[in-house]
């Protein structure tokens, strides 16, 4: 049974902005991709905080600097196209 996934304007906004963002965000749009792949295959829902909380998971196992930038600038997107996030990440300095 494939589940569906639902997005919010915003989420589509993100998908919109990765994929015309070309080669300068590659590494991040295929981070974002793979997020919501493994959040869908295990059944979860595909939501901009699922994603953020996929990513900073991420975050916390990686050791290679390369795969931790992107991955940090991954994460700075999908906050910065949730609603309210930007106030709660707002201490956070990147």
């Amino acid at each position: 049974m494939q589940q569906s996934i639902q997005q919010t304007s915003r989420e589509i906004d993100i998908t919109y902005h990765l994929q015309n963002a070309g080669e300068k965000l590659s590494a991040e749009t295929a981070l974002v991709e793979s997020a919501a792949q493994t959040l869908a295959s295990q059944g979860k829902s595909v939501t901009n905080s699922a994603i953020i909380l996929y990513l900073i998971s991420e975050i916390e196992s990686t050791t290679d600097p390369l795969q931790l930038d992107a991955l940090l600038n991954a994460l700075k997107i999908v906050v910065g196209f949730t609603p309210g996030e930007e106030e709660r990440w707002a201490f956070f300095y990147w």
